[in-house]
């Protein structure tokens, strides 16, 4: 663990000045960008209950989460196969740890590839925000039913509190 995990332990997130940056959706979790530079970039992750990301890296980048709203849950994966030739993997489940207030994650940069879920059970929505050092636009996807994977390039709903064009959301802030 480093410092940007103890940092983000010792200064919890005041959650009402996230509502400019919280857009939610029925349809997918909302990615809400508050701040980027060259170094790294802050995002609001907006997630209704019983939504999930896709099995993902994070491009060879280091990321942090911390949990102001809610209650998520991280399952990690380990590569056992990856051909870049024909695109066929083969994943494995490892640990899987729930994040919530006061207990932040770090993506272990020895084994990154990861899916973030708002389990039904959990019964509310979620936000995480993620430091993204460095910034990046693609990430690779994983199938381990079809047992592919390919890169995929990535989108924010909203920018510095302003939706982009064609983001459906359902609602805004933490109704």
């Amino acid at each position: 663990m480093g410092t940007v995990y103890d940092y983000l332990k010792l200064h919890p997130v005041d959650e009402e000045t996230l509502e400019p940056y919280l857009f939610f959706s029925r349809n997918h979790y909302t990615r809400n960008l508050i701040f980027k530079n060259d170094l790294f970039e802050l995002l609001a992750i907006c997630w209704e209950v019983g939504q999930a990301s896709l099995i993902h890296n994070h491009a060879d980048q280091n990321c942090w989460m911390t949990m102001p709203i809610g209650k998520l849950r991280v399952q990690n994966f380990r590569v056992v196969e990856q051909n870049e030739l024909t695109g066929h993997c083969r994943l494995e489940p490892t640990d899987a740890v729930d994040i919530y207030n006061l207990l932040p994650a770090e993506v272990d940069p020895e084994e990154p590839v990861h899916q973030v879920l708002n389990l039904r059970e959990f019964e509310e929505r979620a936000v995480s925000l993620h430091i993204y050092s460095r910034p990046f636009d693609r990430c690779l996807v994983y199938s381990p039913a079809k047992a592919e994977y390919s890169e995929v390039q990535t989108h924010y709903t909203s920018e510095y509190g302003k939706l982009n064009e064609g983001g459906e959301v359902v609602s805004r802030g933490q109704e």
